[in-house]
């Protein structure tokens, strides 16, 4: 098993520790600069632009966060730097930039965002950009065929599942009720072989997450954080926390 006690020794700023009233945005420059100078460790979300980049961005479109509506997939680097955020001075990062700016000052953890069509193209592509990157490095992803399409890559980088209990049947609508099961209870433990879980705060405890943590002696961390309370629970079931809205090192 791969050593991960570096990785979670501090907490992990959710998508950088952003603040829109400060005018720091998600997965932006200026909120991962905040991290780093906190101290926190960074996760961030990654996927292809249209000439094959990896970008730190995390919807599959443009719209919640910009006024362009556009698919990140449809557009290159050059054409998405050009478009601004609304609550922000930055632009859209490659994440070979996320990662010339953390220069491992702290550790970053990388999830793939999957959109569920068995295209190895992502994890290919941040393979070949982690490689050559020495500081505390993780990958992790909801889509199982990810995880496991890193470690065929790079076996030696920490690489974990990211999962919950797929209520949301809206937001997981182009999965099976099997699917959704199955994802949710890591029923695919065999081929995945993920060093770490990442779990929905809101659905722990879980037996399925425990009988992992137990038996194969992975480290859990949660996601998202967004209250001391949540903190607190926390704190008795995970090994780090991923969060955001406050500063868990203030908290009681």
């Amino acid at each position: 098993m791969i050593d991960t006690a570096s990785l979670f020794k501090d907490p992990i700023a959710h998508r950088g520790l952003h603040d829109k009233s400060q005018g720091r945005v998600e997965n932006c420059e200026s909120s991962f600069q905040a991290a780093i100078e906190a101290g926190f460790a960074i996760e961030c979300d990654v996927r292809l632009s249209a000439d094959n980049q990896v970008v730190v961005f995390h919807d599959d479109t443009l719209g919640r966060v910009t006024q362009n509506k556009a698919t990140v997939r449809d557009l290159s680097v050059a054409e998405l730097k050009k478009i601004p955020f609304n609550d922000g001075p930055d632009r859209i990062q490659t994440l070979q930039e996320l990662l010339e700016q953390v220069s491992e000052k702290v550790p970053l953890i990388i999830e793939l965002k999957s959109q569920w069509d068995g295209d190895e193209g992502l994890p290919l592509r941040v393979s070949e950009t982690i490689g050559t990157y020495f500081g505390p490095v993780a990958t992790m992803s909801f889509d199982p065929a990810l995880v496991k399409g890193v470690q065929n890559w790079l076996p030696h980088v920490p690489n974990g599942i990211v999962s919950e209990h797929y209520r949301d049947i809206e937001e997981w609508r182009f999965l099976s009720r099997f699917q959704r099961f199955k994802l949710s209870k890591m029923l695919h433990w065999q081929q995945s072989k993920p060093d770490f879980i990442s779990y929905n705060i809101n659905d722990l405890p879980s037996r399925a997450v425990s009988l992992f943590e137990n038996l194969m002696s992975v480290p859990v961390i949660c996601w998202t954080v967004r209250t001391p309370e949540q903190a607190a629970k926390a704190e008795k079931i995970c090994d780090q926390i991923t969060f955001e809205g406050f500063d868990p090192r203030s908290t009681p």
